[in-house]
């Protein structure tokens, strides 16, 4: 089934619930962390979520607070851009990769260890669950497999005909996706390293691959716009997301399973229901290119990055799924109260912004009433 993103005006809705005041930012968005000088690659949460990594084309890694949102600090090393970061599992250590450089760095001493083997630009890296091995592309067709402890390469895996720029492997470590511009996907026995299923996937470049946290689905994002959820054990399409109206440069599953976020040439990240395939939001307060997009570990977040430099940091709000599951529902019980209308004539300044402060308490509590409907909806589904 082909499920289209569909869009809610986001004028009307600021007309409609802001009363027509001043222009206001979205409400979700809770943070710009701007530092960097060029185009923003990668970003990361580490494990308990307290700290946010990010990497640029100017060759920099900085460590933020999430809470304050202040640089704590910088990692230099990198001389070329860095593509990818990933926290350790146990959140001591920050991968990172770009150029030909692949660095496991040492977050209490904020000293890096170098891994070499590649020759040409790498895409990506992802450690495995464990956090004892890690995977990494480069633009061969081929990728790797390293061992952590000992820096040496324990496989490298062929049967792409061009460059492999996805990886990803499975929650139990047993497979492992690849994603090519060839455009197609292969899934691998991690044991035996041997193809167990090879899908024409995309009609463009395979850019990212994430597996759900069950390890029964893989989703990819492709330059030909499209995000499609693979059934692993099948290899049969699942569903097809479509929305952006440009390459679809990442692709991640919520904690939970339940949703996942992409991030697009289209200046926009969007955020998705598995089980329905509806994008449930459209994130577009960054100005340039969206090349990254991450959940925090408790699902309470998201963040992005993009070429316009900035980090920007998410809430993921009730008000997303009472507004587009129950937007009628919604905008009936708000005209019901009358608190959301324009200020009247015999309304004195200070009536009228008492009444704003009426309303946007009402407001936020309709927006947990019908996220709370949404969940119960969603256990008797």
């Amino acid at each position: 089934m082909i499920f289209i993103c569909r869009a809610i005006s986001a004028l009307f809705l600021i007309c409609f619930i802001l009363l027509n005041i001043e222009a206001q930012k979205d409400e979700s968005l809770i943070r710009v962390m701007s530092k960097h000088k060029e185009p923003v690659m990668a970003v990361a949460f580490s494990p308990d979520d307290k700290t946010i990594a990010s990497g640029s084309v100017d060759k920099l890694i900085y460590l933020w607070n999430t809470e304050t949102g202040e640089a704590i600090s910088t990692l230099e090393g990198h001389t070329g851009k860095v593509q990818f970061l990933e926290f350790s599992p146990d959140g001591k250590y920050l991968l990172s990769s770009g150029g030909t450089q692949i660095f496991l760095w040492n977050l209490e001493t904020g000293i890096p260890r170098s891994f070499s083997g590649h020759k040409t630009h790498i895409w990506n890296t992802r450690f495995s669950p464990d956090g004892t091995q890690f995977l990494s592309t480069d633009l061969l067709n081929k990728f790797r497999l390293w061992d952590l402890g000992s820096g040496e390469i324990i496989h490298s895996f062929e049967g792409h005909t061009k460059t492999v720029l996805a990886v990803a492997m499975s929650p139990d470590g047993k497979y492992i996706a690849s994603g090519s511009l060839d455009q197609t996907i292969k899934i691998w026995d991690a044991e035996t390293r041997e193809i167990v299923r090879s899908i024409n996937a995309h009609g463009g470049n395979i850019y990212s691959l994430d597996f759900s946290p069950d390890g029964k689905l893989l989703a990819s994002a492709s330059e030909d716009e499209t995000i499609k959820l693979w059934d692993v054990s099948s290899g049969k399409i699942v569903k097809l997301l479509l929305g952006h109206q440009y390459a679809v440069m990442y692709v991640r599953f919520s904690p939970d399973g339940k949703f996942l976020i992409t991030a697009s040439y289209d200046k926009t990240a969007k955020f998705w229901e598995v089980k329905s395939g509806q994008c449930i939001y459209t994130f577009i307060d960054h100005y340039d290119i969206v090349n990254v997009a991450e959940f925090s570990h408790d699902g309470k977040y998201i963040l992005t990055g993009s070429n316009d430099g900035n980090i920007l940091l998410w809430e993921i709000s009730p008000r997303f799924f009472a507004e587009f599951f129950y937007f009628d529902e919604l905008k009936a019980e708000m005209d019901e109260t009358r608190l959301f209308e324009e200020r009247r004539k015999s309304e004195s300044k200070q009536e009228y912004d008492e009444r704003k402060v009426r309303a946007d308490k009402f407001r936020k509590e309709l927006y947990l009433k019908y996220y709370q409907k949404y969940l119960e909806d969603s256990i008797e589904e």
